[in-house]
């Protein structure tokens, strides 16, 4: 095993300690986490459990560190029955609610959901799908399938919101779109598919900008993506020091690099006191300064100062001397004071710079023609 299941549950309580508080969950896997009392698992149950606690801390400042784990290692000489229940765990994972786990969400107008959660389930489908094929083809297959609904699914949640005209929405989608597929390519790669497996057919490099896959509109997405979105939706090392941002699902972090939202509810949230914004600031400034000036990060301290109970002065006083004058002056000030209206505007902007493809129907075409 990977880690024992002791200390995978101590992973996921130090990422999201809110988790095991309050009434029992809904959701099946949060019940499971709860219930486990360090009993010997058998493989089967293992691999159940690291399913779980990965999806319930995927979209924690620090998931649990078991993914290859679900993805590859624990798929390598599983027999043909293990592979089996083990797939029927992931097929069954795609229907598991995210909401309360993670705050990287995006709704499309008819309220459908889009989140890096679905990359988290693509990584794992990859895994089921390469394991099966060959003990258990119809089984694959099965997976295959279950992966081409989903593709689809987000190809058209992706178009309705493109088709809103809304920027801020169409550049979150884009984010989560590019995570998403950039994780199935890269358990594709990890299990060595051939150029000519199916999966890669329908599904390699969809997202890659200049893909001519699902209409070339998931290709839009990375190309957006990969010019404006990339530095401000990482792992966000530079969040993981202050603990307090773990007490509540309310302060997981959103879609960047639009984080004025969440800088507002760091300062207002009843669990943390004025000392903890403060951390969360120094955290922020710390990130500006060495991931070389992340929009999101200037957003969230211009959320963070809107509503923290004495403004810049009194947030001021508690903040190291060099931190301080970096939110008194400078480059930092300036993207901190830009008004989150006119910031939104700019952003939303940049949308129309990246030409959409309009030639849907030859795009489609053309894939068609590769898949044959």
């Amino acid at each position: 095993m990977a880690i024992s299941p002791a200390n995978l549950l101590e992973q996921v309580r130090n990422a999201a300690p809110f988790l095991f508080k309050g009434p029992d969950p809904e959701p099946r896997y949060l019940r499971l986490l709860r219930v486990y009392d360090g009993r010997a698992l058998s493989a089967r149950d293992y691999y159940e459990l690291c399913l779980c606690a990965h999806w319930a801390t995927a979209g924690s400042f620090v998931p649990t560190d078991v993914d290859n784990a679900i993805r590859f290692k624990l798929w390598q000489e599983a027999p043909r029955d293990l592979i089996a229940v083990c797939a029927e765990f992931v097929l069954e994972a795609l229907g598991w609610s995210y909401e309360g786990v993670t705050g990287r969400i995006v709704r499309g107008p008819d309220g459908a959901l889009l989140s890096t959660h679905e990359g988290t389930w693509f990584s794992v489908a990859v895994g089921a799908y390469a394991a099966a094929k060959g003990p258990s083809p119809e089984l694959s297959a099965r997976v295959l399938g279950a992966m081409r609904a989903e593709a689809e699914r987000e190809r058209r949640l992706f178009e309705a919101i493109a088709e809103t005209g809304d920027g801020v929405a169409i550049l979150k989608a884009s984010a989560l779109i590019a995570h998403n597929f950039g994780d199935l390519d890269r358990v594709a790669d990890q299990w060595e598919l051939p150029s000519d497996d199916p999966l890669k057919l329908d599904f390699y490099d969809a997202a890659k900008p200049g893909s001519l896959l699902f209409d070339g509109l998931l290709g839009w997405a990375g190309e957006l993506n990969k010019r404006y979105l990339g530095a401000d939706n990482h792992r966000h090392y530079p969040l993981r020091g202050p603990r307090a941002l773990r007490r509540s699902a309310d302060l997981l972090i959103p879609v960047g690099p639009f984080f004025d939202a969440w800088g507002l509810t760091v300062a207002r949230h009843p669990l943390l006191s004025g000392e903890d914004c403060a951390e969360v600031a120094r955290a922020l400034i710390d990130g500006w300064t060495r991931l070389h000036g992340p929009a999101g990060y200037a957003r969230a301290l211009s959320g963070i100062l809107e509503a923290f109970p004495g403004g810049r002065g009194r947030l001021g006083r508690l903040l190291p001397g060099a931190d301080r004058r970096m939110i008194e002056s400078g480059p930092l000030k300036a993207a901190m004071d830009v008004p989150k209206a006119r910031f939104e505007a700019q952003w939303a902007n940049l949308v129309k710079r990246v030409p959409r493809p309009s030639n849907q129907t030859g795009a489609r075409n053309l894939r068609q023609a590769a898949a044959t």
